[in-house]
């Protein structure tokens, strides 16, 4: 019995340091279990040896972090998203200033001229839009429903007819296009503010696009919480 209790003991701390310098290591997308081969024992094959390499497997289950499926990663994005929409159209300033880090900030993207504008904003009500200095909060004449589609490319412009994109509705995908995205290099911005600018464009998981208004909104997942990084409010085609 006490040999079969050191055996025990170094099984389960084998597996919890995951380290081993003369084995192969087993490497998944969510963990890197390692198990010494030359120096760990074999489990015996008795009614004992089976309730530790039960206790063994649980130890090294309780370790791997799961991630959330496509499917329930987009449900806790949609329902997020409601909830945010929903602050917008009832001019909620207080519900909305929530999905602002604390960090980052908030910055809102506009074209007053040619070039396009990146104001820094910390609480939506301070914020003015050029089109008449009208408040943030009148966007929802233009915004208004959003019945949110995933999407694996968002719809490009195509400024054909009457209609600035080729499919029409409220479309939600990677934002791997706007964190290439290169405006920010176009403005009057001091250098360093330019760079901090492309350094929070990186951290954009998702875009959504409304295509009615022409509306994106890029958010970002920090520290387990959504948050609104950019808004672009510029209209496509309208130059």
């Amino acid at each position: 019995m006490k040999t079969l209790m050191h055996y025990a003991l170094v099984l389960s701390l084998g597996l919890a340091s995951c380290q081993s310098k003369t084995s192969t290591e087993t490497v998944t997308s969510d963990a890197a279990t390692t198990l010494d081969t030359a120096t760990a024992p074999a489990v015996s094959a008795g009614p004992e040896g089976r309730v530790l390499e039960k206790d063994a497997l649980n130890a090294v289950q309780d370790e791997v972090v799961k991630k959330p499926s496509p499917e329930e990663d987009l449900s806790g994005f949609e329902k997020m998203f409601n909830q945010f929409n929903q602050s917008i159209q009832q001019g909620d300033a207080q519900a909305f200033n929530q999905y602002i880090d604390p960090t980052h900030g908030l910055y809102i993207i506009d074209t007053p001229g040619a070039m396009p504008q990146f104001t820094k904003v910390t609480d939506i009500r301070q914020y003015k839009r050029f089109y008449q200095d009208l408040p943030f909060f009148t966007i929802k004449e233009y915004f208004k429903s959003c019945d949110l589609q995933a999407i694996a490319t968002l719809p490009k412009v195509t400024c054909e007819g009457e209609d600035a994109y080729a499919q029409k509705g409220c479309f939600v995908a990677d934002a791997a296009a706007f964190r290439k995205n290169t405006a920010v290099q176009y403005t009057e911005l001091p250098a360093p503010q330019k760079k901090t600018i492309a350094q929070t464009q990186l951290l954009v998981n998702k875009t959504v696009l409304h295509t009615a208004s022409g509306f994106k909104f890029h958010f970002a997942q920090l520290n387990g919480q959504w948050r609104i990084l950019f808004i672009d409010l510029m209209i496509p085609c309208s130059a």
